[in-house]
């Protein structure tokens, strides 16, 4: 069967990225594949309240805003994703008694919109110059109803899907079996169509992070031309 908007199984949509749109955020990234696009604004390191105060690390906080109405559980369900995956890949304990705001605003739902959030932070936080442990993309692939396993679902597929999964792995160490650093799957599943899904999710964050990169290096390198000229 052909998908929606007839990719092959394997294929993501196209991928776009914008850096440092916000002025007033220490850094920002809006990303977007295909249909879905997020904006991620990082606030930090700054003042913290007295009552999230860490004395040996920084306290991260993530904040988002879905595109049409106020924030629902789906929406703090996907805040705590967000914050599952960043918080431990932050170098915290470099800026003690302070706070680290991530704050993402959905622009458009198109499907896998858990992985695009995921990886506009990473680059917002890049942007902002926190300091990362690693380098991390997420992908986002579904299981549908015939068995086949597609990647980057759009909302049609995500929909008519029998179970649903995105994959989170650090740059270092991709292929080489030491394991995603965030998993969520949900619906009906085998092992095997697990294990399998794991494998085409480990492939689409390659090329994710290949993208990501060279935004990041694209950057760099026109800000070093304009500071030149």
């Amino acid at each position: 069967m052909a998908r929606p908007d007839r990719r092959d199984p394997d294929q993501i949509r196209a991928l776009n990225s914008v850096l440092g749109q916000l002025s007033r955020a220490d850094g920002s990234a809006q990303f977007s594949t295909g249909s879905t696009s997020v904006v991620c604004g990082v606030y930090g390191p700054v003042d913290v309240k007295l009552f999230d105060e860490h004395l040996d690390r920084a306290h991260v906080e993530v904040k988002l805003r879905p595109d049409i109405g106020i924030p629902g559980p789906k929406d703090k369900w996907l805040e705590s994703a967000i914050l599952q995956t960043l918080e431990g890949n932050i170098l915290a304990h470099l800026h003690p008694r302070t706070l680290v705001q991530i704050n993402v605003q959905v622009r458009a739902d198109g499907g896998s919109l858990d992985a695009c959030a995921i990886n506009a932070a990473i680059l917002a936080l890049v942007d902002a110059g926190v300091p990362l442990r690693l380098m991390v993309a997420a992908a986002a692939c579904a299981v549908m109803p015939d068995g086949r396993i597609v990647v980057d679902p759009v909302a049609e597929e995500a929909e008519a899907a029998r179970s649903l999964h995105t994959f989170a792995f650090a740059e270092k160490g991709l292929g080489e079996g030491e394991g995603p650093v965030y998993v969520d799957s949900r619906g009906v599943f085998g092992i095997e169509e697990y294990d399998a899904c794991y494998g085409v999710c480990e492939r689409a964050v390659g090329r994710v992070l290949a993208f990501m990169r060279s935004a990041v290096e694209s950057k760099v390198t026109k800000e070093s031309h304009v500071a030149g000229a």
